[in-house]
Parts: C-alpha cells; structure tokens; sequence
C-alpha cells in the first residue's frame, strides 16, 4: 500500500441503488495539514459526486459531521488525515441511528430528547426590580455544559443508548444538569424528577465515561449525571427524615 496515499474504506447506503450497505474503497493524495472532512469533499468532487455526508462550519463547531472512523466516533473537520496514512481505514456513519444515505444519519430521536428536557431558562418569579445575579464561582461550574454542540458523539460511544434507545443520553442529561445549576432557573427539583428514570434518565447510565473521553468540547455528562443522582438520593433522604413517625398508645 502506497503510504503517501489516503485510503479510505466508505460504509456506502443508498436504497435507491441497492437495498443494503457495502464498503467502497477511495484513494486520494492528501495536502499538508489536511482533514477527514476535507478529504470527503475531494471526493465528492473528483470521484464520486453522490457520496452524501454532513458539514456545515468546518470549524467544529455545528457538530455537523460526526462519523464514526476506525471504530471511533469524531468529528470529520478535527480528524487529521496524517493519522490515517498508510493503512485503509473504514468510514461509518454516527452509530445506533437510522442510516439515510451514507454518512448521513437521522437524528430525529435525538432532537426529540433534546426537545423533551425544555433546554431553555425557566426563569424564576421576579423578586422585586432587581434581577437575579450569578456569582462567579456558579458560572465556572456551568461553563463546561454550555459547550455541548450537539453533535451526537457521546450517544454514539454510549452503552447504555446502545442497550435502550429510550435512554435520554450524555449529551440531554448534561443540559438538563447544566440548568439545574443555573440560579436563575426556577424549575429546581423538577429537573430532577424529570431525569429520575432507571430506564431512561440518570440511574440508567453505565458511568463508564465514555462520552466525556470522546466529547470534542470537553463536556463532562457522566460527572453531571453522578452528581444529579447524589442531589436525588439526598433529596429522598431528607424527605423521609422530615416524615412524621405514628406511634400507638397503648
């Protein structure tokens, strides 16, 4: 094999060429620097313009073009060609959703659980003129989970979401984390109600950290989840000490 060469093995679909998926091997002579996104793209132009894939800013930062390459699930625009010389690599579209047309997959469901946990501030009842203030120290531990871009990387790495799909996910239980932090937001226990699942929310979670090693923004849901989990479990506590105890006379 030329190792001066790019091979790329691409997981091709199309149903209306032929109903099920084959691999379809690529060559191409890479320029300096360049990446995985970059490489499909000269493809599309110069060898097969029906190769289909996602991309939009080509600066990771839509989360357009997540693929899952050698086995591991990337982002096409951050991935370097130069680690993928001199052996073929396998090109496969983000795992465990429907496959459309060759990279590209559907990612209704995960739009849904995205809708299903109101990503948005609910902000609490004003209390007098003044607004509600953050101190400094709560908007660094928000920080890192607002720098979820919704690519879906971490339910592709995820073996929870492979074992049930009606698991809520990394990327959704991090945002829902993300406002419970929040002070402004009003819904306080509620957000943990909503996510106090042992199929679908936190207690469904393997811990196995995958989705905070793969995330190319550095969000860290399965440390959300671990700590929504403890904020439950001291929440039951609490009620059961503040139950009244029934005693009979006798």
């Amino acid at each position: 094999m030329n190792s001066q060469l790019l091979t790329l093995q691409i997981r091709r679909f199309n149903p209306e060429r032929q109903p099920s998926p084959w691999v379809e091997t690529f060559q191409l002579e890479p320029r300096e620097k360049m990446n995985l996104l970059e490489a499909l793209l000269r493809i599309q132009d110069e060898q097969d313009g029906s190769l289909a894939f996602r991309y939009s800013c080509r600066g990771a930062v839509c989360g357009s073009c997540a693929v899952r390459v050698g086995g591991r699930v990337v982002l096409a625009c951050r991935t370097h060609v130069e680690d993928l010389l001199g052996r073929s690599v396998l090109i496969e579209p983000l795992p465990y959703f429907p496959v459309i047309r060759d990279l590209v997959v559907n990612m209704s469901s995960f739009f849904a659980r995205y809708r299903e946990i109101e990503p948005f501030l609910h902000p609490k009842e004003a209390q007098g003129p003044r607004e509600t203030l953050m101190d400094e120290g709560r908007r660094k531990k928000i920080d890192p989970y607002i720098n979820c871009i919704l690519c879906g990387i971490c339910f592709g790495s995820c073996p929870a979401f492979k074992l049930d799909p009606s698991f809520l996910g990394p990327a959704m239980l991090a945002k829902a984390f993300r406002f419970l932090l929040d002070p402004r937001d009003g819904r306080g226990d509620e957000i943990l109600e909503s996510v106090n699942s042992s199929k679908a929310g936190v207690w469904a979670c393997k811990t196995v950290f995958n989705c905070v090693k793969v995330c190319p923004k550095d969000v860290p849901p399965t440390r959300a989840i671990v700590q929504m989990r403890g904020n439950i479990l001291r929440s039951r506590l609490r009620s059961l000490c503040l139950r009244p105890i029934s005693r009979s006379l006798t």
